[in-house]
């Protein structure tokens, strides 16, 4: 199936009815069971000031580990080291007709400089704010329930 027909959707889908999501729990290099949270901004396209987790939307022709490194660099100038799996979620929205693909992992940061881009007001085109959280104070920032299921999963894996 070829990439998204609808050019405004080549931004965030995999083809017209397929999204390929991907997040990662991005630990700190130093700090035990420490992972980096985001924050949206007010006038993101989804989850507006959500609390969010490093990721994104894997494009047709992308290899998946790529695309998430690079969305990694991207928002936050991360480099990580290896990718652990932990969820493969899958679903069909019969309203929208799309397929959903959802991929968790984590991994750990190679240093702990996040960004700040040339816009003081934000980290990168995609978050405003970030915070180095543990477990409980990342469920406390209530961010998407998926994200939570991610981050659980993740700590019944180390």
């Amino acid at each position: 199936m070829p990439k998204p027909t609808d050019i405004t959707k080549q931004k965030y889908m995999f083809t017209d009815d397929i999204k390929f999501l991907q997040k990662a729990v991005v630990f700190h290099p130093n700090q035990d069971k420490i992972f980096l949270a985001l924050k949206r901004p007010s006038d993101a396209f989804t989850r507006p000031n959500d609390w969010d987790l490093a990721g994104g939307n894997v494009l047709f022709g992308e290899l998946h580990e790529d695309s998430l490194r690079e969305e990694i660099r991207e928002e936050t100038n991360l480099e990580v080291g290896d990718f652990a799996p932990v969820q493969i979620i899958t679903s069909y929205n019969k309203e929208k007709k799309i397929y959903f693909i959802f991929n968790g992992f984590y991994c750990q940061a190679k240093n702990d400089t996040v960004k700040i881009s040339n816009d003081t007001v934000k980290i990168s085109d995609e978050h405003v704010d970030f915070r180095w959280v543990n477990k409980n104070e990342f469920i406390n920032l209530k961010p998407a329930q998926y994200l939570i299921d991610l981050v659980i999963a993740t700590f019944k894996k180390l």
